[in-house]
């Protein structure tokens, strides 16, 4: 007799995995070892949940300013554009460009109010990464900076109303979220802890979601409506929901939502990680060959 497929329960197996994996991998030894420890199968099936425009790694994500976040679990990016530079693959010393990143996320076994903060400050780390945007100038337009959806390169023309502006448009910035085990505090504590953070370092830096396998997940949410929102740039307030089987089947549908619907800068933004200058090189030795 075959045995019903269930959707949600495969889903949330790898979520299990994933927690699993990236525990075994903290106690791989020197920093080598965890690298190549997380090169996980769990990692792998996520990137199969998702579309075939995206893979998934780790490393630390760069701007073409100088900025570098800390190194990050989870790196989900642009297949087809996103350049990555990595040295031995490994973890350590890969390195992603802003422009081609879709989300980043840490993978926790169970938080506390340290590990919280420590999971916080590395992914606000991403967030104030600067995308290479600028204005253009076209006859008979007002100037405004071009954009274009994950996974495509034909950019659209940026409008003053519909242009990219990292900084007022969510769906302009990249997704980030937390995923653990449990949580050591209770829920209303680490609520409290969010708040905490978010009037301190800026409620803009907070994840998008934060999954507990064990407990449900917290989201931003907008009063008075008590309607879950994508991002802390359209919120005003944090919830939890204590849907446990949900948690991470909530966190695929955010993550594949945002990989759909958010917007980056067009592909030549690329050009700046290997080219300090915009100007032609001037050829020192010239030979024909007719």
């Amino acid at each position: 007799m075959d045995v019903p497929f269930n959707p949600i329960e495969f889903v949330n197996r790898i979520g299990e995995k994933l927690v699993m994996e990236f525990d075994d991998a903290s106690v791989a030894g020197t920093p080598g070892l965890i690298g190549a420890a997380r090169e996980n199968p769990a990692r792998k099936q996520l990137e199969k949940l998702m579309s075939t425009s995206v893979s998934v790694g780790s490393g630390i994500l760069v701007d073409s300013f100088g900025g570098r976040s800390t190194q990050q679990d989870i790196v989900i990016y642009e297949r087809d554009f996103c350049p990555v530079y990595s040295i031995n693959d490994t973890a350590e010393a890969t390195f992603f460009p802003i422009e081609g990143v879709i989300a980043a996320g840490e993978v926790k076994s169970t938080v506390d109010k340290d590990t919280l903060f420590d999971a916080l400050n590395k992914l606000k780390s991403t967030k104030v990464l600067k995308r290479f945007s600028q204005k253009i100038s076209r006859a008979g337009f007002p100037p405004g900076a071009d954009y274009r959806f994950y996974g495509t390169r034909i950019p659209a023309m940026g409008s003053p109303r519909d242009e990219f502006t990292q900084e007022n448009n969510f769906r302009d910035q990249i997704f980030t979220f937390i995923i653990c085990r449990s949580f050591k505090n209770s829920s209303d504590a680490v609520l409290g802890n969010l708040i905490e953070f978010a009037q301190k370092e800026g409620s803009q830096y907070l994840p998008n979601i934060i999954v507990s396998l064990h407990d449900g997940f917290v989201q931003n949410c907008g009063e008075p409506a008590d309607v879950l929102m994508p991002s802390p740039m359209t919120a005003n307030s944090i919830a939890f929901c204590p849907e446990k089987r949900r948690a991470f089947t909530m966190l695929v549908k955010e993550l594949t939502r945002h990989a759909s619907e958010g917007r980056t800068v067009p592909v030549q933004a690329f050009d700046r990680y290997i080219s300090t200058s915009s100007e032609p090189l001037p050829p020192s030795l010239i030979r024909s060959y007719v």
